[in-house]
């Protein structure tokens, strides 16, 4: 879900797209840097005795919280409106809703909360993640950005680009 949230604020930015489709905004997770987990599971190798580990940050964020920062990188404020199904966000600059709720994508079995508790690798390992949450955000933006520039440029050469992705 982070990277259609990404992939499609930066294609709503370059006049690509118009909307981002989501289903509950109020669902919270543990989302970490994969570059953070994979010295994590290089550590997790070098230990003599093998043992499990809960590789996770600790910290949770909402989908709408998500939203919020990806918008603001790029140059976007994001303002939410109505409650439940008729929720929007709209894009304070433009007044355009680029942000609905489509139920089509809340979960059957929906998990309200996820959250890793990574005191034990910090303890016995010292790992700890080193990328925050916005950096992690900032990064995906910044490549779904070029992506949508390279679309909007093939565009303007008169070629068609696709956006296969939701």
């Amino acid at each position: 879900m982070t990277r259609k949230i990404t992939r499609a604020l930066a294609r709503i930015k370059l006049g690509l797209q118009d909307a981002l489709y989501l289903g509950n905004l109020d669902a919270k997770r543990d989302w970490g840097h994969a570059k953070d987990y994979v010295q994590m599971q290089w550590l997790m190798l070098q230990q003599e005795k093998p043992e499990d580990y809960v590789i996770a940050t600790g910290v949770q964020h909402s989908v709408r919280e998500f939203v919020a920062i990806a918008a603001a990188e790029l140059g976007m404020s994001v303002s939410w409106q109505g409650k439940g199904l008729d929720e929007i966000g709209i894009e304070e600059k433009s007044g355009k809703t680029i942000v609905q709720i489509d139920p089509r994508y809340f979960r059957p079995t929906e998990v309200e909360t996820l959250l890793g508790d990574p005191s034990k690798a910090k303890e016995q390992l010292g790992w700890e993640p080193k990328i925050s949450f916005a950096e992690m955000v900032q990064e995906m933006v910044v490549e779904d950005l070029k992506t949508a520039e390279r679309d909007q440029m093939i565009r303007q050469k008169g070629y068609k680009a696709y956006n296969y992705f939701e």
